[in-house]
C-alpha cells in the first residue's frame, strides 16, 4: 500500500499505480496453462469493474492476506456484479491503450445495448458455473470471459463450494423477480444467501473451509454478509426502485409505519409531504438495525476468531463491514432519509473517511 497512492485525483497516474499493484500480484502462483499477460489482463478487468460499479468494495479487497485472496476478492465480486447487471455483460468490457472503457454493445447485436430476459441471463451464468466445475465442461461457455476465466483457475486450486455460487445466482434470480418482500424476514433472507456466500467463497480462496473449528469464523461470515447485503440494498434503493420497480422496504414494515405508496416516496425527486417521509424514515430505520445488530453479532467473535490459527486472516476478509457501517452511519445522519441528495452525491471527504476507517480497521486487526 505504501507503493500505491489510492487517495490520488490523477485518473491516468490512479490507472498506472493500479497495474503496478496488478503486477505485484503476478508472482501468486497460478496453473501454467494461464500466461502472465492472460493473467495481468483478467485480474485488470475484474479489478476495474468492481472500482467502476461496487466501489466502496474495492479497497477491502487490496486488504484482504494473501495475493491469492486478492485474486479471488476480485474475480468473486466481478462475478457477483457482471451476474446482477441488467444487460448482457460477458464481452463488453473493454481495455484499450490500457484504459478502461465500458461498451453497451452486445456482441452481434449492435450498438445499442438490449435487455436480455431474466432467466436466459441466469441460465446462462448457471450453465458457465457448471462448466467450470466439469473437467469435460464445454469451455466455450466460459474462455471468452475474464472473470469466468479466474474462476476456473481459483475453484481448482481452493475447491470452492459450487453450491455457494448457486445461492448467488439465486439471489440474483431474486433481484429481478421479487418487486417487493413480503416482511424483514425475507428480506433478511435474501441479504444472507446473496453476501454472505460472497464472503465464504472469499474465505475459501485465503484456505479457510468450514470445519467444526472454524465455524466461529463461518458464523460471522454470515453475520457480515447480512449486514452488507441490507446496506447495499439501502444504498441502491433510489435508483433500483425507479429503473426496475423494486421496492426495498418489506410488506410489513409498509404496514407497520403506515407507509403508503412506497415507490413514489423512494423515486429520485423524494417526492411526498413531510409526514409521509417520516413514515418511510422509520421503516428504514428498522432494516439500519436489523444490518446493526448483525453487525454487533459479529463483532462479537472477535476474540474468538484471533484465538484460532487463521483468525488474522479471515479478519481482513471482513472488511466490508467497515463500509457497510460507514454508509450507515451516513445514512442514520441524514434522518434516515434515502432520498437526501447529500447522501446519494458521496464526495471525497466521504471516500477519504470510508478509506480511513478501513485501513485503520485492517491495521487494528479488527473489522
Amino acid at each position: 500500500l505504501h507503493r500505491i497512492n489510492i487517495f490520488t485525483s490523477n485518473k491516468s497516474s490512479l490507472y498506472h499505480k493500479q497495474y503496478r499493484f496488478i503486477s505485484l500480484l503476478n508472482k501468486a502462483f497460478l496453473p501454467s496453462s494461464l500466461g502472465n499477460k492472460q493473467l495481468i489482463s483478467d485480474i485488470n478487468e475484474a479489478v476495474h469493474l468492481v472500482r467502476k460499479f461496487d466501489p466502496a468494495g474495492y479497497l477491502p479487497g487490496l486488504l484482504v492476506s494473501s495475493n491469492e485472496g486478492k485474486i479471488g476478492y476480485f474475480a468473486i465480486r466481478s462475478f457477483w456484479i457482471q451476474s446482477g447487471l441488467r444487460f448482457e455483460t460477458l464481452n463488453n468490457l473493454q481495455i484499450k491503450n490500457n484504459k478502461y472503457r465500458y461498451s453497451n454493445q452486445i456482441s452481434g447485436i449492435g450498438q445499442k445495448a438490449e435487455e436480455i430476459p431474466v432467466k436466459e441471463r441466469i441460465q446462462r451464468w448457471r450453465a458457465a458455473v457448471d462448466s467450470l466445475y466439469h473437467d469435460k465442461g464445454d469451455s466455450s461457455l466460459w474462455n471468452d470471459n475474464a472473470t469466468l476465466r479466474l474462476l476456473h483457475n481459483i475453484i481448482h486450486q481452493h475447491d470452492l463450494s459450487k453450491s455457494e455460487f448457486d445461492r448467488v445466482l439465486n439471489g440474483r434470480e431474486k433481484d429481478f423477480t421479487i418487486k417487493q418482500y413480503s416482511n424483514m424476514q425475507r428480506l433478511i433472507e435474501h441479504a444472507e444467501i446473496s453476501c454472505s456466500s460472497l464472503i465464504r467463497l472469499v474465505l475459501q480462496c485465503v484456505d479457510i473451509s468450514e470445519i467444526d473449528e472454524e465455524t466461529v469464523i463461518y458464523d460471522t461470515a454470515r453475520h457480515i454478509g447480512i449486514a452488507h447485503g441490507l446496506t447495499i440494498a439501502l444504498r441502491t434503493s433510489v435508483p433500483v426502485a425507479s429503473a426496475t420497480g423494486k421496492i426495498i422496504i418489506p410488506e410489513d414494515l409498509c404496514q407497520k409505519y403506515g407507509v403508503k405508496s412506497p415507490r413514489y416516496l423512494l423515486s429520485a425527486l423524494g417526492m411526498g409531504d413531510l409526514e409521509c417521509k417520516r413514515h418511510m424514515q422509520s421503516a428504514v430505520k428498522d432494516i439500519v438495525d436489523a444490518a446493526r445488530e448483525n453487525l454487533m453479532l459479529a463483532r462479537a467473535n472477535r476474540c474468538k476468531i484471533l484465538s484460532n490459527v487463521k483468525g488474522d486472516k479471515a479478519l481482513t476478509v471482513f472488511l466490508p463491514a467497515i463500509v457497510s457501517e460507514t454508509f450507515l452511519d451516513r445514512l442514520q445522519a441524514h434522518n434516515y432519509d434515502l432520498t437526501d441528495r447529500k447522501l446519494r452525491q458521496v464526495g471525497f471527504q466521504e471516500h477519504l473517511m470510508c478509506a480511513t476507517r478501513t485501513l485503520s480497521a485492517w491495521q487494528r486487526s479488527t473489522f
